[in-house]
């Protein structure tokens, strides 16, 4: 009897643990590692690199955009990759490829070159991040997939207070290379990240003899049941993925321009110094690790819809409050604090979103695509913020044209019907 115990306490995990809650601890780190450092960290480094190697702001958005031309070109193919072959292999090989290429941009001498290798970062952030997220549905029930979503997107903001640190002390060392220095670091632990994944990940809970966490007995079976095709036209004919997407577009576009320029901007036009642009990018990044496990919580109990709309008008706020460049004091912080408290709720949503409309096989594909298009967004929003700034001297308008594409998300996820809401 002791014996059977035990058994069942190793089937389990450790000490009796459901083995879901390493999947949740590796998958926060699998997404601090694709998203957080790969593709936030450009916007701490930024400033930097762009004086060393003489870069124009329009040239800035430029490889920002190459970055998130990447990510669009692989999510669509991650995911069906995932779906295929499992997310495990797709992730482990995806961060690999992450850290090799922030660490050849660490040697870059110009904009075509940092674009190009830009451009391959985001390829391989695609392949951990969409693939990391379609494991939410493998893993969870829906009961609990908003909570387990929300803890993983948190790995953002675990490493935006990281890089909010990190360059700002590494270029007090070498402030003529320190960014350089800063991509080599960034690198090393992604790939140390890819080298973890594969050793902790796994594709399904029956790989541990396991059902996922918070099942209800049958549910799972009955949807299984009910599985179709992964290709693009099964997933467009899934209730609810067009609006799903749309909305997903409208935050890939206002909430990367903020993300890419907001320390630029609070150098630049507000005059505050690398330390204290520093020091407010890394609140964003503390303030978001909790926040979207709450916001992913809330979405368990309220409905995805109604946080969703929630997200996007806090968002909203926090974007047009930049309009107004406050200097000094707590409006400084405030935007800052709204961007923080919201970014990362919308994502992990959307993956929610994502199983609850198909089923646990097809979730990862569906996650790809309204990835895809939500890469659409991404590419576009550095690439126009880069030109208004170039050619007005202000992000004024860049801002402007984030609120109202967050306020164009809330009226697209209005639209999203999922039977539990």
């Amino acid at each position: 009897m002791e014996y059977n115990r035990k058994q069942q306490r190793k089937k389990a995990g450790f000490a009796g643990i459901h083995y879901g809650l390493a999947i949740l601890v590796m998958g926060m780190l699998v997404v601090a590692g694709a998203l957080g450092l790969a593709r936030f960290g450009y916007g701490m480094i930024l400033p930097a690199m762009q004086q060393n190697l003489g870069l124009t702001h329009d040239q800035t958005g430029i490889i920002a955009s190459a970055n998130m031309l990447g990510y669009l070109v692989s999510a669509l193919a991650a995911g069906m990759l995932a779906a295929r072959f499992g997310p495990r292999v797709v992730v482990a090989a995806g961060l690999l490829w992450t850290g090799i290429t922030l660490l050849l941009t660490g040697f870059v001498q110009g904009p075509n070159t940092a674009a190009l290798v830009r451009f391959f970062t985001g390829v391989g952030s695609a392949g951990g991040n969409v693939a990391m997220m379609g494991l939410v549905s493998a893993w969870f029930a829906p009961a609990r997939r908003g909570m387990a979503a929300g803890f993983m997107v948190g790995g953002s903001g675990i490493a935006i207070a990281f890089t909010g640190w990190l360059i700002p002390y590494i270029n007090s060392i070498s402030p003529v290379d320190g960014w350089r220095y800063s991509w080599f670091a960034l690198g090393i632990v992604v790939m140390l990240l890819g080298a973890a994944s594969w050793q902790v990940l796994r594709n399904t809970p029956a790989e541990k003899n396991l059902g996922l966490i918070g099942e209800i007995p049958g549910a799972a079976l009955k949807k299984e049941q009910a599985d179709a095709g992964s290709g693009i036209k099964d997933l467009i004919k899934i209730p609810s993925v067009i609006p799903l997407a749309a909305q997903y577009f409208c935050y890939g576009f206002s909430y990367i321009i903020t993300a890419t320029f907001l320390v630029s901007y609070l150098i630049d036009e507000v005059g505050c110094t690398q330390e204290l642009a520093g020091s407010i990018w890394s609140t964003v990044g503390f303030l978001s690790i909790g926040s979207s496990l709450i916001w992913g919580m809330l979405s368990d109990k309220l409905g995805r819809r109604a946080i969703l709309v929630t997200l996007f008008c806090f968002q909203a706020l926090a974007y047009s409050l930049l309009l107004f460049k406050f200097s000094q004091g707590w409006l400084l912080w405030l935007p800052a604090v709204l961007f923080g408290l919201t970014a990362w709720g919308v994502p992990s949503l959307t993956a929610s979103c994502s199983g609850d409309i198909s089923d646990a096989k097809r979730a990862p594909a569906v996650i790809g695509f309204v990835t895809f298009v939500f890469g659409f967004g991404q590419v576009l929003g550095p690439l126009v913020s880069g030109y208004i700034k170039e050619y007005t001297l202000s992000f004024h308008g860049a801002f402007l044209l984030a609120t109202v594409m967050a306020l164009m998300g809330a009226l697209f996820s209005w639209r999203i019907v999922i039977q539990r809401d």
